[in-house]
């Protein structure tokens, strides 16, 4: 048994990695024609044309691990009944089910990477990628606009203009902050330059860290404020209006760009948003895919010993175009709260799951 696991395995690796090379050059080509318009149209240069792409590799492999492993599947067995190799199994005395445990098995070990690939590189690089994104394929005047937040003193009628170039949901603080201080006619009060501008939950308001303050009636002379953290108050201590970081939820990032921890993170701490809830059971539930495409892949391909090789792999596309469509419809489902957050992502793997376990059962021995 160890030996011709071995040769198995041997078999549907060679196919699995040319196959993943296959559908990652598709991948590739496709979104080169999609955006050449939008790199011809920008600024951006060769090298980072090339970043941008070596940020989106990982993210073909994770969408297209789904369907390599099933394709992967059903070309070894389909090469095994071709070569009359499993009739030879069999009459040896070696059960199909017997057999199948090794691609179960490379079922769960793809299922595990996958969770961690995901979870690691890939959010990583599409963060990396969205960061080229904004500052060369995106409207700029569109980008600037969410830097800028306009807060009004109720109780003095001053002005604060707020500029954030970027927040941290996930380390809950903003870099470079500056603050701009209005009278009644718009005239310039002071301004503040703070290095590192967090949000204190326990006390819900900010700590500043390394404030410089420059008053107008002074020249514009800078003055340090000594201590290292200050609570910052835009509107006064006891004002309810005061600004607080739920203002700043432009600046979340799409779930794309956040690990599963991340996202479990931030969904405790913003129960009220159910996306953050779907998307962080999604992170597991597609992980998920490679294992359930192995059942589906066995039970295709041995039920049905007659299927073509062709055959079979549009059965196998099919159910691979079936489950994406499940999937998002199910996430939709949750963002519009028909459907729990975990049963939004979860049902259409029970589903396919279900389906494959059954076809898996109609093996005959």
């Amino acid at each position: 048994m160890n030996l011709l696991n071995r040769y198995i395995i041997k078999k549907i690796l060679s196919k699995y990695l040319f196959l993943l090379v296959g559908f990652l050059i598709l991948f590739l080509i496709v979104d080169i024609i999609e955006n050449i318009d939008k790199f011809s149209d920008s600024e951006i240069t060769t090298p980072k044309i090339l970043n941008y792409y070596m940020y989106s590799i990982p993210w073909f492999i994770s969408i297209a691990l789904p369907m390599t492993t099933l394709l992967s599947c059903i070309f070894t067995i389909g090469q095994l009944q071709k070569h009359h190799e499993l009739t030879a199994l069999k009459a040896s005395g070696i059960s199909l089910k017997k057999l199948s445990i090794i691609f179960i098995l490379l079922g769960v070990i793809i299922s595990s990477g996958s969770f961690l690939f995901d979870n690691t590189i890939v959010s990583t690089s599409i963060k990396k990628r969205t960061e080229i994104t904004e500052k060369y394929l995106t409207n700029k005047r569109k980008s600037q606009q969410i830097k800028k937040f306009h807060l009004v003193n109720n109780s003095s009628g001053l002005e604060n203009i707020l500029y954030i170039n970027n927040y941290d949901f996930i380390k809950r603080y903003a870099q470079n902050v500056i603050i701009t201080e209005l009278d009644k006619n718009k005239n310039l009060l002071a301004s503040y330059t703070i290095d590192t501008l967090a949000w204190n939950d326990t006390q819900l308001s900010w700590n500043c860290k390394n404030v410089k303050k420059r008053m107008a009636n002074n020249n514009f002379q800078s003055e340090f404020i000594k201590n290292q953290e200050i609570e910052l108050f835009i509107h006064g201590q006891n004002n309810d209006n005061n600004f607080k970081e739920e203002d700043l939820i432009k600046f979340l990032p799409d779930s794309d760009e956040l690990n599963y921890w991340e996202l479990k993170n931030l969904s405790e701490r913003r129960p009220q948003d159910l996306r953050l809830k779907v998307d962080y059971n999604f992170k597991i539930a597609f992980s998920c895919t490679s294992l359930i495409m192995i059942l589906f892949g066995i039970g295709l391909s041995i039920t049905k010993p007659r299927t073509n090789s062709a055959t079979g792999v549009g059965v196998g596309i099919m159910v691979i175009f079936l489950y994406y469509i499940g999937m998002k419809f199910g996430q939709s489902l949750g963002y519009s709260k028909i459907l729990s957050p975990f049963l939004s992502v979860w049902l259409i793997n029970i589903i396919f799951l279900g389906v494959g376990g059954w076809l898996y059962s109609k093996i005959r021995t």
